[in-house]
């Protein structure tokens, strides 16, 4: 049914979950890393589209990139694999507003990322600047593939709903089964220095192109406890300013009344919007 299934949404959204999800389905694949970006380049993008064993034979290749929904490049690149036949499956992860920046911020500062530790106030204006706005859903909406968009809590909370729908409409074999633990478990760093040290790690292994091997580190338990802890009560959770929530919350309908006017609901939480034409043209 497809060739390419990109996922796309702000961070926080479900991205890492759906990731483990689809990777453990023989049918969806993931060549090299979780975040690959494909898109941006039709020649990489076929490089590793050739290099699948038994590619148009069932698989799909996949690419979880969560910044794409803010990339000006997203709907050109995905119009031009789909001028070359491509067929493409837009997954658009959305959340809460105001709970995913929460959860964005308690990541940012477990992680030790720059904006937590230039302050409160400067994080918590990065947190709502990264927001989705209106005019980014819209222009996925616009992209020239089918687009299956999940809301948070069906993507957590009702999963089976959304493997089903997925198998579906992908026409793969249904999912075996479920990863643990719970998605998006909100952490606290063991120490700032410590947690600075593990982010400039894996930034300077990620730009000397050691991209497999950072992918396996975070995704290392043991790796992980030893940087983080769980958070165990609600103080720790952020609180914002009466204007962020008011920008949030504005997004937040906004985005709500979009989505409901662009896509049909399949189930709860879970919309398709499907392309109005067909692309018959051959495959590069």
């Amino acid at each position: 049914m497809y060739d390419y299934l990109l996922v796309v949404g702000p961070g926080r959204s479900g991205s890492e979950f759906l990731y483990r999800l689809l990777r453990g389905h023989p049918s969806f694949v993931f060549p090299e890393i979780k975040e690959r970006y494909y898109y941006r380049s039709p020649k990489a993008f076929r490089r590793a589209w050739q290099r699948l064993d038994g590619l148009g034979q069932g698989q799909i290749l996949c690419d979880v990139a969560n910044l794409a929904y803010a990339d000006a490049k997203l709907s050109p690149s995905i119009d031009a694999l789909a001028e070359e036949g491509y067929r493409v499956l837009l997954v658009a992860l959305l959340r809460d507003h105001r709970e995913r920046a929460i959860s964005m911020m308690q990541f940012r500062r477990s992680r030790g990322e720059l904006s937590a530790l230039r302050g409160p106030r400067n994080l918590e204006t990065a947190v709502v600047r990264d927001r989705l706005t209106p005019d980014r859903l819209t222009a996925i909406f616009q992209t020239n593939a089918d687009v299956l968009t999940l809301s948070f809590p069906a993507l957590t909370r009702d999963t089976g709903a959304v493997l089903e729908v997925l198998a579906a409409l992908c026409g793969t074999p249904r999912f075996s089964g479920m990863p643990q633990p719970a998605v998006n478990e909100a952490v606290g760093a063991r120490s700032w220095w410590l947690s600075a040290l593990g982010r400039w790690g894996a930034y300077t292994l990620r730009r000397l192109g050691f991209r497999r091997l950072l992918q396996r580190i975070k995704e290392n338990r043991t790796v992980n406890r030893a940087f983080f802890v769980p958070l165990t009560t609600d103080r720790e959770r952020p609180r914002f300013a009466v204007e962020s929530v008011r920008l949030l919350d504005s997004a937040a309908l906004d985005c709500q009344n979009i989505l409901e006017n662009s896509a049909r609901p399949v189930s709860e939480g879970i919309y398709l919007r499907k392309r109005e034409q067909p692309d018959d043209a051959p495959r590069g």
